[in-house]
């Protein structure tokens, strides 16, 4: 009887924990995905900010002043000119000069009406960009946090179930801590001397700003800190996660699960 009961009690504990292990290992999946998801998006955006795609605040502040220098010069102009120049007349002969043109340059080429032809660029103002920087960043301290926790929680686990794994899963709890180390904004706290994977949207735009003016030493700090930085962390979250793995099936394979 004693030995029955015995049993049964490690039966239910071993039920208890593969129900707790299931439950943390979709979380840490969860998470890691939000993490690798917020890593890319930060990275592509850095790439992305100097690009033609990207309006940024100097050049809305430079398009705003052409306008209003422009509006400057048509109110210059005496009014007995501007109303000689946009009489009736005048603007059906400019609309008949400009089809007739528009037609025999499609009758020596077909092509070059195609040609011709102006698309709207793509702008993205940097506002929404920023917008988006901030939720990346709200999203990837909190979700490599709680991945850090999650994996020390299988930890636990793992120690009291006596399930096995206990090496992997260790070293994905350094490596995942390691991870959030990294990633903290520690520039916003100990300027020029630590700084992480999250950066600001000002830290951004300060740096395209200045980049012209920057020299070789300089060129290698950025790229260390916004590109080679980004790499080794993505880097450790990939190996947390694979250690993490291993412990999952190690785990399974003690219970009898998977052979």
């Amino acid at each position: 009887m004693a030995d029955e009961s015995k049993r049964q009690d490690q039966l239910l504990e071993t039920t208890d924990c593969l129900e707790a292990i299931g439950t943390l290992k979709n979380a840490k999946n969860l998470f890691f995905f939000i993490s690798f998801i917020c890593l890319l998006i930060l990275q592509a955006i850095f790439w992305l900010t100097p690009t033609k795609y990207i309006e940024l605040p100097n050049e809305t502040a430079q398009s705003n002043l052409a306008s209003v220098s422009s509006m400057i010069a048509k109110l210059a102009v005496p009014a007995k000119q501007e109303a000689k120049i946009e009489t009736k007349t005048q603007k059906i002969e400019q609309a008949a000069q400009a089809l007739t043109a528009d037609a025999n340059a499609a009758k020596t080429d077909p092509n070059t009406a195609a040609h011709t032809k102006h698309y709207p660029q793509i702008k993205i103002k940097f506002a929404n960009i920023a917008w988006t920087i901030r939720v990346c960043n709200y999203l990837l301290a909190v979700s490599t946090i709680i991945y850090s926790l999650t994996l020390l929680f299988a930890m636990k686990i793992s120690l009291v179930g006596r399930l096995g794994g206990i090496s992997h899963i260790t070293k994905a709890v350094f490596v995942s801590f390691l991870v959030v180390v990294l990633i903290l904004p520690w520039q916003l706290m100990f300027k020029s001397v630590l700084f992480g994977v999250i950066y600001t949207p000002a830290e951004l735009l300060a740096v395209w700003e200045n980049f012209s003016g920057y020299s070789a030493g300089a060129l290698g700090l950025m790229v260390m800190r916004f590109s080679l930085l980004w790499l080794v962390v993505t880097l450790l979250l990939i190996n947390a996660q694979l250690r993490s793995m291993r412990w999952s099936k190690n785990t399974l394979k003690r219970l009898g699960i998977i052979g």
